[in-house]
């Protein structure tokens, strides 16, 4: 049987017995924190659930110490908030938040890799619209194939900054804080920005209640 640990509004887990045996052994974990497991329907001590095992000496030296250092969300704005700015802006409002998101990816995975796709997006369109709109008033294929060139390139890129973002994701929500989080390729593919949002909601709602929709 697995547990989660509540200090405060943070929530850490899943553990199993054995690892919060050993996390309150070295102080990463108090007595004092709360704990839940499937089989509870109320956050109860860490005491109660281990019984009297003995604390270590060193626990008042490292009570204020978390389990492990977490990454905080982004902005925790609907998704459909999103999606309606994104729609009114003509996709500025998305390509902006992709930049949010990619930033919070850094954080998650410790690359910038991310970031660095999402910033090729807007020049490569811009250089794009630049080199379609001379080739086209001075009738020059090649600098209007360059421009044509540029503009798929920043679309490309985008994707694949929104993948990295996603990839980040998944690999810190299930090793680290191990919530089961599935995020699909197809609606990464077709909703980006507003897909993996929809996620942060869900994810900040585990946060508060322990239950991933």
């Amino acid at each position: 049987m697995d547990y989660f640990v509540r200090r405060g509004e943070e929530q850490f887990g899943p553990y199993t017995l054995a690892e919060l045996q050993e996390y309150v052994q070295s102080g990463r974990v108090l007595l004092s924190d709360l704990a839940k497991s499937e089989g509870l329907t109320d956050w109860i001590p860490v005491s109660q659930v281990l019984g009297n095992i003995p604390a270590p000496a060193t626990a008042a030296v490292t009570a204020a110490a978390s389990p492990e250092p977490l990454v905080p969300l982004p902005p925790n704005l609907h998704w459909a908030i999103v999606l309606i700015l994104g729609f009114l802006t003509r996709q500025i409002f998305n390509c902006a938040w992709a930049f949010v998101l990619a930033n919070w990816a850094r954080k998650l995975s410790g690359s910038n890799q991310a970031m660095v796709y999402v910033a090729m997006y807007p020049a490569g369109i811009l250089s794009g619209i630049v080199g379609l709109g001379v080739g086209g008033a001075t009738h020059r294929d090649i600098v209007t194939g360059i421009g044509g060139i540029l503009f798929v390139a920043g679309l490309i890129f985008y994707i694949i900054g929104i993948f990295k973002i996603r990839d980040a994701m998944l690999d810190y929500y299930n090793s680290r804080e191990k919530i089961g989080l599935e995020l699909t390729g197809a609606m990464t593919f077709f909703f980006s920005t507003v897909y993996l949002q929809y996620h942060v909601n869900e994810i900040a709602r585990w946060k508060k209640t322990g239950v991933l929709a």
